[in-house]
């Protein structure tokens, strides 16, 4: 609250770490809204805790506050939705540089022309566009962890770049004339298989070995069924409170039919499959009808398998038609690997249209 409703006083008070702030001849009509805005923003950008307490998780988040203090480059690897993010996040905020910028990466949107640019920033004039001088990613992330997803798809003439400015500590922007230093951490993630790449020689050997310093490997849901009800209960619960519901639980159909589920999509699957069923549910418990998931999750049948390949057949085949048979596309659009796509195409005997 402030008597002086000025702008270098909002300024200091947002620096100083404030939301907001508000004269205070305005208390009366304004704070009750302002209060409510507030807790609205923090409820969408505070991310809620969860404790996994499987065998397989717990054995890898066991080990991330020793590699929090190691300062060395890690790479989180795991199929689409395991919450590599989410590990990068705990290895940053349990580090010394807990206290600087932790900045995110979709490598898979950074184009051949610009990914340079958008990584170590340009001067300006340096290509048809540049008006003005611009920093990049890596200046962003000073101090902090630079957290490079999908680490794969990062094309190839930058490859080059990136590791002289990880073993150098220092990059030069595009069209610059000087280098300049570098205190920043790497985390990279990828769901792809990387040594297949460096065989078809889309990713480079060396930058491979000098990201992968120590490799953390998420395990999907499906190794995890212990973590799978709890979980499911979480986001009951969560979405209860974003969607004004009184959803109080599963039946046990629904708990069946949680528990079968193959999970292709892990955590963000399971997630977006609960939040759907909670705004749905007609009662106050959700039924497997509502939660919409296949049932050809872990038959024992040899006629109900038999059905459940060949629907996976077809989605994959419709996945690749979708895609215009681009298996990376495919993969993404079906939530798998690459690797784990082609192992799908083989069993089945698919092939790709050139």
């Amino acid at each position: 609250m402030t008597d002086y409703a000025e702008v270098p006083t909002a300024v200091r008070s947002m620096k100083s770490g404030a939301e907001d702030y508000i004269p205070k001849k305005l208390l009366t009509s304004q704070l009750p809204a302002m209060l409510q805005d507030l807790q609205k923003r923090q409820s969408f950008h505070e991310e809620p805790l969860f404790i996994r307490e499987s065998e397989a998780y717990q054995k890898v988040f066991g080990r991330l506050h020793v590699l929090a203090k190691a300062d060395i480059c890690v790479m989180v690897r795991g199929e689409n939705g395991t919450g590599k993010k989410h590990i990068a996040e705990k290895i940053h905020a349990q580090s010394d540089r807990a206290d600087k910028p932790f900045v995110t990466v979709d490598c898979g949107l950074l184009s051949e022309s610009l990914a340079a640019s958008a990584l170590f920033g340009h001067e300006k004039g340096a290509f048809t566009g540049a008006v003005g001088r611009k920093e990049g990613y890596w200046s962003e992330a000073e101090g902090g962890t630079l957290f490079l997803d999908e680490i794969g798809n990062l094309p190839l003439g930058v490859q080059q770049m990136l590791l002289c400015a990880i073993q150098d500590r220092r990059y030069r922007p595009v069209g610059g004339t000087k280098d300049r230093k570098a205190n920043v951490r790497i985390i990279t993630a990828t769901n792809e298989n990387l040594e297949e790449a460096i065989s078809e020689r889309r990713f480079r050997r060396d930058l491979y070995f000098r990201l992968s310093e120590y490799t953390v490997k998420v395990p999907p849901l499906r190794e995890c069924p212990e973590d799978i009800l709890p979980l499911a209960e979480f986001f009951r619960e969560l979405y209860n409170q974003e969607h004004g519901r009184q959803v109080k639980g599963f039946d046990a159909e629904a708990k069946k039919r949680l528990l079968a589920h193959d999970w292709p999509g892990n955590v963000r699957e399971l997630k977006q499959a609960v939040q759907s069923a909670v705004l749905f549910a007609q009662g106050e418990l959700v039924t497997a009808e509502e939660l919409n998931l296949d049932e050809s999750g872990k038959p024992s049948d040899p006629d109900i398998a038999l059905k459940g390949e060949c629907m996976e057949k077809k989605r994959i085949c419709q996945a690749l038609e979708k895609a215009g048979h681009n298996r990376k596309e495919a993969a993404r659009l079906l939530g798998i690997s690459r690797s784990t796509l082609y192992e799908k195409m083989d069993l089945y005997g698919i092939q790709t249209k050139r």
